[in-house]
């Protein structure tokens, strides 16, 4: 057991070392709340980089097709600009020439309603052709206009001094707006 006279000693000690534990910890406090600090601002950061890359992914989708930008700003490397046009029907290992070459226009668009225009009658003889077989077809795709934008009439109602009594007289709007 430790006599009396040291005991003092101890406890300057102890006072001691609580001072430090206690300064100790109050700098790891500061250390703490610094980083704190600068993980918020790094989360920030992060959410604004998110927001910018969500921008930019949205941008780079974009072409002719889904903006008003013209169809010469389209990126050439992605999509086929040979949509819609005549392509060569011949099979694997023909010979690649124009005079054999037979084409075929395919569209690119779907239509809502197709509509055989044969002839009734031969135009030599008159004889009905209801029964004879199609020799050759052509397509014609006509698309609808669309709707015209509905008709907009601003009245503006003025009023005019008279340059004779000074009376100010206002115009009237036409009933019913017509």
């Amino acid at each position: 057991m430790p006599s009396l006279a040291a005991v003092p000693a101890q406890v300057q000690w102890l006072r001691a070392r609580v001072a430090e534990l206690e300064a100790r910890n109050e700098a790891m406090a500061a250390q703490l709340a610094a980083r704190d600090a600068e993980l918020e601002a790094a989360r920030a950061r992060l959410a604004a980089l998110a927001d910018q890359i969500g921008e930019l992914r949205r941008r780079l989708g974009k072409d002719s097709a889904t903006s008003s930008k013209p169809p010469s700003s389209d990126n050439p490397s992605g999509r086929s600009r040979r949509t819609g046009r005549c392509v060569a029907a011949r099979g694997a290992g023909q010979v690649s020439s124009w005079a054999r070459r037979r084409r075929r226009c395919t569209s690119p668009i779907t239509p809502d309603e197709m509509v055989e225009c044969g002839p009734r009658a031969c135009a030599a003889c008159g004889a009905d052709l209801a029964d004879a077989a199609v020799t050759s077809m052509q397509k014609q795709v006509f698309e609808a206009a669309p709707a015209p934008p509905p008709k907009v009439t601003e009245y503006q109602v003025v009023a005019k001094r008279c340059s004779a009594c000074g009376e100010t007289t206002s115009g009237t709007a036409p009933a019913g707006g017509d």
